[in-house]
């Protein structure tokens, strides 16, 4: 006769959807199947008999233990194993006669993992080892939900996997679960009884329950409860591991780092082998941009995960760490990459996707990462060298059917003339802008002006500038521009139209037709007598010679309604297509509107070096100058500023466009300056404020040990100039200085007799109000911005002085853009600790500093 060495015992109820699986799987493994029914609506009954005999009906008395307890009375083998109608396990768990049929007497309970499903695609998983199996007679459970066998005797582990589908909800299901469990946990925990680990136990599970919940306040509250319940026992139970890290996530997802870091390792202090926490150590440390850290944790994490996956019953807990895997390895696979090694980022890149096959995770966004980290490399021999570990990304996505912008990284490769499949990038294409440069790519050309007219010239030409753009960039047949001007001339206005006949002139004149072209010229003359200036000398030169070499009036035109533009044409697109304009077309305009949208810094100098006619671009060494001070190479900055000047006057006033460059802009020399100063700043300061044409537009800031000086260094009288116009021109000057402040300060001051220096600076009604009377002879002092003008600071404040207030305004030292650099009635910058500094020297002590916004009111006085 058989022995009777395997029962299993179940409690169920409307169970019709799951039951026959879970019994169809164990049917040939155990000797006898025990099913209790605690109020079966549906055939779950039915199909149970399919199997066994030994069904029980019990009314549901909701109290899981007792259920269970009911279905421990009537197992009769040696062995019982716990199941539930939506698990099942799989051909191997057959090997588990075998390993019982060996267990020492001295053992009773035995931990089986259970690997959870919690999608329908059933990638997504989490495993926890839980007691299962015992032998009979030796166990029992108590508590209503969640219920805990009780059991005697030694423990043993083994590695015999049930797989459970009951996480995988409908929205109803969802909700049923989500009210019935949170109800019994809560009435369990008014149980006074309750030991400080069974509290822990349970209140983890309703923390865990509560994240189904939409109240998601509830989870948190839970949580904290939590928390101190773990700190108050001074230990970790196995389920208070698994609450770590959860509540680490939860304060990682708030950005809450030193709480997330804190409990993340305090989970790996207590048992190092669990692995969820090293992988939200992952978490906090690409918070923090770290991606050195972020690699060391992956690597542990994976080494962790590998031993869970070969010992899974050694965890009591649930892990859920075996859903990160590919999130974790493309966390390895940036570092490699950042590191340019070839060799492992080609190896990593494709356990990566392996992983994510396995697991479920998004390999979208685990490719996102990825293209991410590539954008920062500028290293061309290492794009190179994986150029087909980048196309092997592109077939994964190609092959999962992922819909991602991969065009960033395309067009670095492209950009440095490192080709990709074309076939394979074309499967990409989305936009008018990555078909040209797919049809670049296959058959070389030019397609800027397809891509700026999108290919319908006469209806999208519009404008003067438009028709100047289509001239000079055409590179057809010019038989074929003539009938497209010819075509579109009709849309405009006569001035209009006549600049386009002079075009035409033009084109017949190089085709050598000189009756046509005097005819276009005198049509043009007609209806625009404006340009008619350009137009006769033309026709003088071909009454005294037929010459196709004679030049036409384009270029005179051009300049006449473009001058000083910066570029002919301003186009709408996207910002990356601007970027890249050069991928479509290797004219000089495409690369200077790629290099003025571009953020890399060589890649931007690289593209203004190519350009063959600098000329045809008046802010052309502006934009160069800009790269300069990118590079703070401060002296070639101001060399080419300089020259951008000289080239295009009107670059020596961009913000008032009032006064042209002309080189008159006197300025002074002292025995301070020392062509060792170093300059910390150089700028063209008429981007923000205007010179008003009397101080110079490119201006530097040196440092000396007692403050900053501006070069050139405007006289005196050019800064009064400067302040003249500004006060006839500027309603809103940055550096006003609101009466509330100024009277504030002097009344502070509590003084009659005041020395007020700029007195211009404060309203002659404040005097009134105040009854100050403004004396040199005064012992106070009041002073506005004249330490922005005065190098000496002992001049500044007379010997007979005893208090004062200075008031003066103080840049952010770390901000380029800070407008108080470009001043221009500013030539002497000081910090705050330089003046305070100085007073010292002459026997003052600073007794109080306010500030609004970059003013500061600083209170001095004697000693």
């Amino acid at each position: 006769m058989k022995k009777c060495l395997l029962s299993v015992a179940m409690i169920v109820k409307d169970e019709e959807h799951n039951i026959r699986r879970a019994l169809e799987s164990i049917k040939d493994i155990a000797d006898e199947i025990v099913v209790v029914d605690t109020g079966s609506t549906d055939k779950t009954p039915e199909i149970v008999k399919e199997y066994t005999d030994k069904l029980y009906f019990h009314p549901w008395e909701g109290d899981f233990s007792k259920a269970r307890n009911q279905s421990l009375k009537y197992p009769t083998c040696e062995w019982v194993l716990i199941f539930d109608a939506d698990e099942e396990v799989k051909e191997d768990f057959k090997k588990i006669r075998n390993f019982l049929e060996n267990l020492p007497n001295d053992v009773n309970t035995v931990y089986l993992p259970t690997l959870s499903y919690l999608d329908w695609d059933l990638k997504k998983t989490e495993v926890a080892s839980t007691p299962r199996l015992f032998r009979n007679g030796t166990v029992y459970y108590k508590n209503i939900i969640h219920n805990q066998p009780v059991y005697k005797g030694k423990v043993m582990n083994a590695p015999f996997t049930i797989y459970h589908y009951g996480y995988i909800w409908t929205r109803k299901l969802r909700i049923q679960k989500y009210n019935r469990t949170r109800n019994l946990i809560l009435k369990h925990l008014e149980n006074k009884d309750l030991s400080p680990v069974e509290r822990i136990y349970y209140l983890v599970q309703l923390y865990k329950t509560e994240n189904i919940s939409k109240y998601k306040n509830r989870k948190i509250e839970v949580g904290w409860k939590t928390l101190k319940e773990i700190e108050k026992i001074g230990k970790i139970p196995g389920i208070g591991l698994e609450f770590l890290f959860l509540f680490g996530m939860d304060a990682l997802n708030k950005e809450n780092l030193e709480l997330a870091e804190n409990l993340f390792n305090k989970a790996i202090e207590a048992v190092p082998k669990y692995p969820d926490p090293y992988y939200g150590l992952i978490g906090v440390y690409e918070k923090k941009d770290d991606l050195e850290n972020q690699y060391k944790y992956a690597k542990l994490f994976l080494e962790k995960i590998e031993y869970a996956e070969k010992h899974p019953e050694e965890f009591e807990w649930t892990i859920v760490g075996f859903k990160f895997k590919g999130s974790a390895n493309a966390v390895i696979t940036s570092y490699y990459l950042k590191n340019k090694d070839k060799k492992n980022f080609e190896i990593n890149i494709k356990k990566t996707i392996e992983f994510a096959k396995t697991t479920g995770e998004n390999i979208k966004r685990l490719i996102n990462i990825i293209l991410q980290e590539l954008l920062k490399i500028n290293d061309i021999d290492f794009l190179k060298s994986i150029k087909s570990s980048y196309e092997y990304i592109l077939n994964v996505l190609v092959e999962n059917n992922i819909n991602i912008d991969i065009w960033k990284t395309a067009f670095k490769f492209l950009d440095n003339n490192i080709k990709i499949d074309v076939n394979l990038l074309e499967k990409f294409v989305e936009s008018e802008f990555q078909r040209f440069v797919i049809k670049s790519q296959k058959e070389g050309g030019d397609f800027l002006l397809e891509f700026i007219f999108k290919n319908d010239f006469e209806n999208n030409i519009k404008t003067l500038n438009e028709i100047l753009f289509l001239f000079k960039y055409f590179n057809g047949p010019k038989e074929k521009l003539l009938k497209l001007l010819a075509s579109i001339r009709k849309n405009f206005s006569d001035d209009i139209q006549g600049i386009i006949y002079s075009l035409i002139g033009d084109i017949y004149l190089k085709l050598s037709n000189f009756s046509a072209a005097i005819s276009s010229y005198k049509k043009a003359i007609e209806l625009n007598k404006d340009i008619s200036n350009f137009i006769k000398p033309v026709l003088d030169d071909l009454k005294t010679r037929l010459d196709p070499n004679i030049d036409g009036v384009f270029e005179e035109i051009l300049n006449y309604y473009t001058k000083h533009k910066e570029l002919i044409l301003t186009i709408d697109a996207d910002e990356i297509e601007l970027k890249y304009l050069n991928l479509i077309s290797n004219t000089d305009y495409a690369k200077y509107v790629a290099s003025i949208n571009c953020n890399d810094i060589d890649r931007k100098l690289g593209l203004l070096r190519e350009i063959e006619n600098k000329d045809e671009f008046p802010f052309y060494y502006y934009r160069l100058a800009k790269i300069y001070e990118e590079k703070e190479d401060f002296e070639k900055a101001v060399s080419t500023h300089i020259k951008a000047c000289e080239e295009n006057h009107k670059i020596a006033d961009l913000k008032l466009g009032m006064y042209e460059y002309d080189g008159f802009y006197p300025n002074s020399t002292y025995t301070f300056m020392k062509n060792s100063d170093k300059i910390v700043w150089c700028r063209n300061i008429s981007e923000k404020l205007s010179g008003f044409g009397i101080i110079h537009p490119i201006r530097t800031w040196k440092k000396t040990e007692n403050f900053y000086y501006a070069y050139p260094y405007p006289t005196d009288d050019a800064i009064k100039i400067a302040k003249k116009r500004r006060k006839k021109l500027i309603k809103d000057w940055p550096f006003k200085i609101s009466d509330e402040i100024i009277f504030n300060s002097l009344a502070e001051l509590n003084e009659n007799s005041i020395y007020i220096i700029e007195n211009e600076e404060v309203p002659e009604y404040l005097l009134k109000e105040l009854e100050i009377n403004n004396s040199k002879e005064s012992i106070a002092l009041f002073s506005i911005n004249t330490i922005h003008v005065e190098h000496d600071f002992s001049k500044i404040i007379p010997k007979h002085i005893k208090k004062g207030i200075i008031i003066y305004f103080e840049p952010n030292f770390d901000d380029k853009d800070d407008i108080i650099f470009f001043n221009p009635e500013f030539r002497i910058i000081r910090s705050t600790s330089q003046i305070k500094k100085e007073l010292t020297k002459l026997g003052f002590r600073t007794k109080k500093i306010s500030t609004v916004k970059n003013l500061r009111i600083l209170f001095f006085e004697k000693d």
